[in-house]
């Protein structure tokens, strides 16, 4: 099944795509300049609670149901912590003592990162399930 993507659609897309990226790429240089002033942990909370607000605001602009299935919170809260907490207080804690710049390029590498990780534990689990049978 063909689906048409409008012009607009496409246009809001690569905007939404821009501004996260624009973001995404300001926070190393952002970051290093608060952590003069404000230690990693502080400097987190302030960033969570900004965001938390920006959701809800969003949440309550849009008038969308926020429904999580009970089953998946345990999981999210998990997902959460690694990949969102765990990442951001090392990147800030690095940014303690090195450049953003350097830290960027580190960060823009965990792809290449995580298909590598991924090859290793593929080939492992598929050398292991030829073992048992």
């Amino acid at each position: 099944m063909l689906v048409m993507i409008s012009n607009r659609a496409k246009i809001a897309a690569s905007l939404y795509a821009t501004m996260s990226i624009s973001f995404w790429g300001i926070s190393f240089v952002s970051t290093k300049a608060v952590l003069d002033k404000l230690d990693p942990y502080t400097l987190l909370v302030i960033r969570f609670g900004i965001g938390a607000l920006f959701l809800c605001l969003l949440l309550l602009l849009t008038r969308s149901p926020l429904k999580i299935p009970l089953p998946y919170i345990p999981h999210l809260i998990v997902l959460g912590i690694i990949g969102v907490f765990v990442h951001q207080i090392l990147q800030a804690t690095a940014l303690l003592t090195i450049h953003a710049s350097d830290a960027g390029w580190l960060i823009s590498f965990s792809p290449v990162f995580t298909v590598i990780l991924s090859m290793i534990f593929y080939m492992r689990k598929s050398h292991y399930l030829e073992l048992q049978g």
